[in-house]
C-alpha cells in the first residue's frame, strides 16, 4: 500500500505541486494525465522517493519512506525515468543485469532465466551486446522498461503489491512498441504482480488501458477517479484548454478527437 498525505513540493519560492492526498492498496493501472507543467512528473517522483516533499509524507505498507533503506525499497518499487543516459559504456546485457544486484540471495539460474524471459518478450535479443548509450531513443526506452520489470521480479514467497512507476515511457517509441509496452504494463497489473503508475499524454491510450486516472492542472489534482468518472469531454476540454469530443466507433470503441471548426470557416468564406 502507498499512502501520501498532503504532499507538496516547491523550489526557490515557486510552488510546483499543491498539497495532494493519494492512496492505492490494490493492483491497478493508474494514469497521471494533464497538460505540460501540471506537476505530473513531480508527483511521480515524490511517490517513488525520487524527490523529498517540502511538506507532507509518503508511506509504503504503513512505514514512512524515510524509514526505508534504498536496498529494501528497491525490491518493492521501480522507477523508469523520462531520459535514459548512463555515465559509462555498459552493454544492454549489463544494464539488465544491474536490476538483479540487490538480490544476492536469489539463485543464479533464476536470475538468468528471468532475464531471458524479459529479453524475449521485449524483443531485446539483438541489442544485448551493444553499448547502451549508442542505442536509439526508442531502444533505450525498451531496455529501461526491461530493467525496471526485472528489478521487481522475485522468487518463491508471496509478496505484497509492488509498484512500477513510469514517467512518460512512450517517448521515442514507434506505435508498435508503444502498444507492446502498455500491453506488458497492463499484464503486470492483470497478473496481480503489482500496480502501474504512469505519466502519459495520449488521452486515447489512457482511456484504453487505465483503471484509474489522476487529472492534473497547474500543480493540482483536478480529479481522481475511474476512467469513466474523470474522462468526460467537458472536464478534459477545460483542463487542456481545447475543445474535445468523445466518439464511439461502429464496433463500440471509444476515442477522443479535437472538434474542428474549419468546415464552418469555409462556409463563411
Amino acid at each position: 500500500m502507498i499512502e501520501a498525505e498532503n504532499i507538496a513540493f516547491g523550489v526557490k519560492g515557486k510552488q510546483i505541486l499543491q498539497p495532494v492526498n493519494f492512496k492505492t492498496d490494490q493492483e491497478e493501472f493508474i494514469v497521471i494525465l494533464g497538460p505540460n507543467g501540471a506537476g505530473k512528473s513531480t508527483l511521480v517522483k515524490l511517490l517513488s522517493n525520487g524527490l523529498k516533499p517540502t511538506s507532507g509524507r509518503v508511506s509504503y505498507y504503513g512505514k514512512e519512506l524515510k524509514e526505508w533503506t534504498l536496498d529494501n525499497l528497491a525490491k518493492y518499487r521501480a522507477y523508469m525515468h523520462q531520459e535514459s543516459m548512463i555515465a559509462s559504456s555498459f552493454t544492454v546485457r549489463e544494464v539488465l543485469e544491474m536490476a538483479r544486484y540487490r538480490y544476492p540471495e536469489t539463485k543464479h539460474f533464476f536470475n538468468k532465466s528471468v532475464i531471458g524471459k524479459i529479453v524475449t518478450e521485449l524483443n531485446l535479443e539483438a541489442l544485448l551486446d551493444l553499448e547502451f548509450n549508442f542505442l536509439s531513443g526508442g531502444e533505450k526506452q525498451r531496455v529501461q522498461f526491461g530493467r525496471v520489470l526485472l528489478q521487481l521480479e522475485s522468487e518463491g514467497e508471496i509478496q505484497p503489491v509492488k509498484y512500477l512507476f513510469l514517467d512518460e515511457p512512450l517517448n521515442n517509441l514507434d506505435v508498435r512498441y508503444q502498444i507492446e509496452l502498455l500491453k506488458y504494463a497492463r499484464k503486470f497489473v492483470d497478473d496481480k504482480r503489482g500496480s502501474v503508475i504512469v505519466v502519459m499524454h495520449d488521452i486515447n491510450l489512457c482511456y484504453q488501458y487505465a483503471d484509474r486516472v489522476l487529472l492534473m492542472q497547474k500543480g493540482k489534482v483536478v480529479m481522481d477517479g475511474t476512467v469513466q468518472e474523470v474522462m468526460s469531454p467537458h472536464l478534459l476540454s477545460e483542463t487542456y484548454q481545447i475543445e474535445l469530443e468523445q466518439i464511439q466507433s461502429l464496433d463500440g470503441e471509444i476515442f477522443y478527437r479535437h472538434i474542428s471548426y474549419s468546415s464552418n470557416l469555409l462556409d463563411v468564406q
